[in-house]
Protein backbone atom coordinates (compact mmCIF):
# COMPACT_ATOMS: atom_id res chain seq x y z
CA UNK A 1 0.00 0.00 0.00
CA UNK A 2 1.10 3.54 -0.66
CA UNK A 3 3.02 4.90 2.32
CA UNK A 4 3.48 1.50 3.91
CA UNK A 5 6.65 -0.34 4.89
CA UNK A 6 7.95 -3.56 3.38
CA UNK A 7 10.48 -5.80 5.08
CA UNK A 8 11.50 -7.34 1.76
CA UNK A 9 15.20 -6.93 1.04
CA UNK A 10 16.10 -4.70 -1.87
CA UNK A 11 19.14 -2.78 -3.04
CA UNK A 12 19.86 0.18 -5.28
CA UNK A 13 21.22 -2.25 -7.90
CA UNK A 14 17.67 -3.61 -8.21
CA UNK A 15 16.43 -0.39 -9.81
CA UNK A 16 17.82 -1.14 -13.28
CA UNK A 17 16.35 -4.66 -13.36
CA UNK A 18 13.02 -3.24 -12.19
CA UNK A 19 13.00 -0.42 -14.77
CA UNK A 20 13.93 -2.79 -17.61
CA UNK A 21 11.15 -5.17 -16.62
CA UNK A 22 8.51 -2.45 -16.20
CA UNK A 23 9.47 -0.89 -19.54
CA UNK A 24 9.41 -4.32 -21.20
CA UNK A 25 12.86 -3.47 -22.56
CA UNK A 26 15.97 -5.50 -23.33
CA UNK A 27 19.16 -4.78 -21.42
CA UNK A 28 22.04 -4.53 -23.92
CA UNK A 29 25.08 -6.80 -23.85
CA UNK A 30 27.26 -4.22 -25.59
CA UNK A 31 27.25 -0.57 -26.59
CA UNK A 32 29.47 1.01 -29.25
CA UNK A 33 31.59 -2.13 -29.31
CA UNK A 34 32.08 -2.25 -25.53
CA UNK A 35 30.84 -5.15 -23.41
CA UNK A 36 28.35 -4.15 -20.73
CA UNK A 37 28.41 -6.00 -17.41
CA UNK A 38 25.26 -8.04 -16.83
CA UNK A 39 22.75 -6.72 -14.31
CA UNK A 40 23.16 -8.15 -10.82
CA UNK A 41 19.94 -6.77 -9.39
CA UNK A 42 16.57 -8.40 -8.94
CA UNK A 43 13.30 -6.84 -9.98
CA UNK A 44 11.38 -5.16 -7.19
CA UNK A 45 8.12 -5.31 -9.15
CA UNK A 46 6.69 -8.36 -7.30
CA UNK A 47 6.70 -6.35 -4.08
CA UNK A 48 4.67 -3.60 -5.84
CA UNK A 49 1.96 -6.22 -6.33
CA UNK A 50 2.03 -7.47 -2.71
CA UNK A 51 3.92 -10.58 -3.78
CA UNK A 52 7.06 -11.83 -2.12
CA UNK A 53 10.22 -10.69 -3.76
CA UNK A 54 12.83 -13.45 -3.61
CA UNK A 55 15.29 -10.82 -2.41
CA UNK A 56 19.02 -11.16 -1.96
CA UNK A 57 20.68 -13.78 0.22
CA UNK A 58 23.98 -11.91 -0.15
CA UNK A 59 24.68 -8.20 -0.62
CA UNK A 60 28.02 -6.42 -0.94
CA UNK A 61 28.96 -2.79 -1.32
CA UNK A 62 31.81 -0.32 -1.29
CA UNK A 63 31.18 3.41 -1.36
CA UNK A 64 33.77 6.10 -0.61
CA UNK A 65 35.94 3.44 1.09
CA UNK A 66 33.13 2.28 3.39
CA UNK A 67 32.34 -1.42 2.93
CA UNK A 68 29.80 -4.02 3.92
CA UNK A 69 28.80 -7.60 3.28
CA UNK A 70 25.41 -8.96 4.27
CA UNK A 71 24.87 -12.70 4.15
CA UNK A 72 21.66 -14.03 5.65
CA UNK A 73 21.31 -12.67 9.17
CA UNK A 74 24.95 -11.53 9.39
CA UNK A 75 26.53 -8.28 8.29
CA UNK A 76 30.09 -6.97 8.42
CA UNK A 77 30.72 -3.24 8.14
CA UNK A 78 33.87 -1.14 7.90
CA UNK A 79 33.90 2.65 8.03
CA UNK A 80 35.80 4.63 5.38
CA UNK A 81 39.49 3.81 5.50
CA UNK A 82 39.01 1.37 8.38
CA UNK A 83 40.54 -2.10 7.94
CA UNK A 84 38.74 -3.67 10.91
CA UNK A 85 35.34 -5.21 10.29
CA UNK A 86 32.42 -4.86 12.71
CA UNK A 87 29.99 -7.80 12.83
CA UNK A 88 26.27 -7.64 13.52
CA UNK A 89 23.49 -10.20 13.61
CA UNK A 90 20.90 -7.98 12.02
CA UNK A 91 17.94 -10.27 12.70
CA UNK A 92 18.52 -9.55 16.41
CA UNK A 93 20.17 -6.12 16.17
CA UNK A 94 18.65 -4.10 13.30
CA UNK A 95 20.27 -0.88 14.47
CA UNK A 96 23.76 -2.44 14.49
CA UNK A 97 24.64 -1.46 18.04
CA UNK A 98 26.27 -4.69 19.29
CA UNK A 99 29.53 -5.49 17.53
CA UNK A 100 30.02 -9.26 17.70
CA UNK A 101 33.33 -9.42 15.78
CA UNK A 102 35.41 -10.46 18.80
CA UNK A 103 32.94 -13.25 19.67
CA UNK A 104 32.67 -14.66 16.14
CA UNK A 105 36.03 -14.19 14.36
CA UNK A 106 35.35 -17.16 12.06
CA UNK A 107 32.14 -15.49 10.83
CA UNK A 108 34.08 -12.26 10.20
CA UNK A 109 36.67 -14.20 8.18
CA UNK A 110 33.96 -16.01 6.21
CA UNK A 111 32.17 -12.79 5.28
CA UNK A 112 35.46 -10.99 4.59
CA UNK A 113 36.36 -13.75 2.12
CA UNK A 114 33.03 -13.33 0.37
CA UNK A 115 33.47 -9.53 0.27
CA UNK A 116 37.00 -9.90 -1.15
CA UNK A 117 35.74 -12.27 -3.87
CA UNK A 118 32.93 -9.84 -4.74
CA UNK A 119 35.33 -6.87 -4.80
CA UNK A 120 37.69 -8.72 -7.14
CA UNK A 121 34.88 -9.89 -9.45
CA UNK A 122 33.45 -6.35 -9.63
CA UNK A 123 36.79 -4.60 -10.06
CA UNK A 124 36.39 -2.53 -6.90
CA UNK A 125 40.16 -2.20 -6.68
CA UNK A 126 42.46 -0.60 -7.56
CA UNK A 127 40.88 2.79 -7.04
CA UNK A 128 41.54 5.37 -9.76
Amino acid sequence: KKGSYSDQVGHVMDFMQTFVELANAQYPQEFNGHQISPMQGLSLSPSFKNKNNKGHQELFNEHFNARYARVGDWKIVAKPGEKKWHLYKISEDETELNDLASKFPDKVNELDGKWQAWAKANKVFPKP
